[in-house]
């Protein structure tokens, strides 16, 4: 692959991964709106699972009418935009959690603690132990995680699960004709 065409793989890697990144944002905003209505909450994970579809259409487009790529360089490519996807998510990520949250993650945790069916189970998961304590530990661990360090802990995860995707992702987009 000529320099060229890693300066074209990077720079349309960037732009999927712009694309990618904001479907994963509409994913993140479907998941906070389903902690308080569930049935919208299901689209989560629809956008979750069409964002990896749309990431294996879009090197596939780039391999058919930019350059031929070969599984490694599918990979790399799918990789960048997992990565530049996950970059913009944890901006979006950051201002949701310092500017827009305001407890809504916190009280939702404390209210589903509180359910009969959550307080049973955790009785059969830790027997002999004071449930009000463990549950109010949980509590103040989150009360005490700052916006960036919660963001941070997010995209490290968000990153790991890149990783896992790159390789699923550069085998179907790399299977097929070339032109």
């Amino acid at each position: 692959m000529s320099n060229i065409d890693n300066q074209q793989l990077r720079a349309f890697a960037a732009q999927y991964g712009t694309i990618v990144g904001l479907m994963w944002i509409v994913s993140f905003s479907f998941f906070i709106i389903g902690l308080t209505q569930p049935l919208l909450g299901n689209l989560s994970m629809l956008f979750g699972l069409l964002s990896i579809y749309v990431t294996i259409s879009l090197v596939r487009k780039f391999r058919r009418d930019i350059t031929p790529l070969n599984f490694w360089q599918a990979w790399r490519m799918s990789s960048l935009i997992y990565s530049y996807a996950a970059l913009l998510m944890a901006v979006a990520q950051f201002i949701y959690f310092r500017y827009i949250d305001d407890g809504l993650l916190i009280s939702t945790y404390i209210e589903t603690m509180n359910k009969p069916e959550v307080i049973t189970m955790m009785q059969s998961m830790m027997p002999g132990e004071d449930l009000k304590a463990v549950s109010q530990q949980a509590v103040d661990m989150l009360k005490s995680i700052t916006p960036i360090q919660l963001t941070i802990e997010l995209l490290i995860y968000n990153l790991f699960l890149g990783v896992l995707l790159t390789i699923p992702t550069a085998g179907f987009s790399s299977v097929g004709r070339k032109r």
